[in-house]
């Protein structure tokens, strides 16, 4: 159970850079195992994982089946938000150099901020529409359409953001509703259930290896797991509980204009584990539109900071769950109210 002892800013930023560097782990596993395995099986057999460690820690389960029928169904469309993110990004991996596709998957924030404005009503400056515009253009740059380095799968992390996005914006229309621990409960059964169905098409409508290691990854049989990919597994689960836990943290006890820029860690982490696994060293044109995002999101987050506004910049691993997402280790003594500070 997470104790909130430590309070001070330092080791709050500290612990969640630290569960944002550890985060890319898991993407990187995931990747690996995406040569023999299909991301049916590793989602099934991690949201298993997951409802377990929630029955353990929280009564979010139990609280799920007592939601009034519309919240529970809104909660389900925010949770198959993220389920389609998530199987865009990894679906991507397959094929896509990790620092890549978690680069651009950092366009999430600032889709964010544009579907702000028609969903919620939302205003945006001209800072934040820079902003938003310097980190499409940094996006761009990375995906190069209609180059001749155009890879089809970088429009999925695409997807997997705009998703995301639109995740992000549900959650904060379901503010108040239920409770956080309610909400990774209904996620996971989201993640069980689709996991499921993907590995019943895969028994039952199995085909031969091609040569597009996308397709196969979605499409793959089923396959015997060695104990090593149990412990690859283990360490998903444990990656994305970690970030979990650090950035619940970390979201309430300082504000979110602070944290965000933290966020940016996965991207150095991504890097260092697509190079020391794969050996690959992204190109001039992706650091370029690395630096872009990086510069777009930060700015923003600059301006936010200087008006004075707490805004919530989402966490860009769909494995990780989002910080918004925070599992409520404390479910049975902290009101609504007090989880959503």
């Amino acid at each position: 159970m997470w104790q909130y002892s430590f309070n001070k800013p330092v080791i709050v930023l500290a612990l969640f850079a630290f569960g944002m560097t550890v985060i890319p782990i898991n993407d990187a596993l995931i990747k690996l195992m995406s040569v023999y395995l299909s991301l049916g099986q590793i989602m099934f057999l991690r949201a298993i994982l997951s409802i377990i460690i929630v029955m353990l820690v929280s009564r979010g389960i139990s609280k799920m089946f007592r939601l009034p029928a519309h919240i529970f169904w809104q909660f389900v469309g925010r949770g198959m938000c993220i389920v389609v993110a998530m199987i865009s990004f990894f679906a991507a991996l397959g094929s896509l150099p990790l620092a890549i596709a978690i680069s651009i998957f950092f366009v999430s924030p600032l889709f964010i901020t544009l579907l702000s404005v028609p969903i919620l009503g939302e205003t945006i400056g001209i800072h934040r529409a820079i902003a938003v515009l310097i980190g499409l253009v940094g996006m761009i740059v990375i995906i190069q359409p209609g180059g001749d380095e155009f890879r089809p799968e970088t429009l999925l992390v695409v997807l997997s953001a705009l998703s995301y996005a639109l995740c992000q914006i549900w959650t904060r229309r379901l503010s108040g509703m239920g409770d956080l621990a309610t909400m990774v409960s209904v996620q996971q059964i989201c993640y069980l259930v689709v996991g499921g169905l993907l590995l019943v098409m895969n028994i039952f409508m199995q085909r031969p290896d091609s040569d597009n290691p996308t397709i196969d990854f979605l499409l793959r049989a089923p396959a015997s797991l060695s104990l090593m990919d149990y412990l690859f597994i283990l360490i998903c689960g444990i990656s994305v509980l970690l970030l979990s836990v650090t950035s619940a943290h970390a979201y309430r006890v300082l504000e979110a204009s602070v944290i965000a820029p933290f966020e940016y860690v996965a991207i150095p982490s991504g890097i260092f584990w697509g190079m020391l696994i794969w050996d690959e060293w992204p190109e001039t044109s992706a650091w370029i539109g690395m630096g872009l995002i990086l510069i777009g999101g930060l700015y923003m987050v600059y301006r936010e900071k200087a008006r004075d506004v707490d805004v919530t910049l989402s966490a860009p691993m769909p494995a990780a769950a989002a910080p918004s997402q925070n599992l409520d280790y404390r479910d049975d003594d902290i009101t609504d109210d007090d989880a959503n500070k």
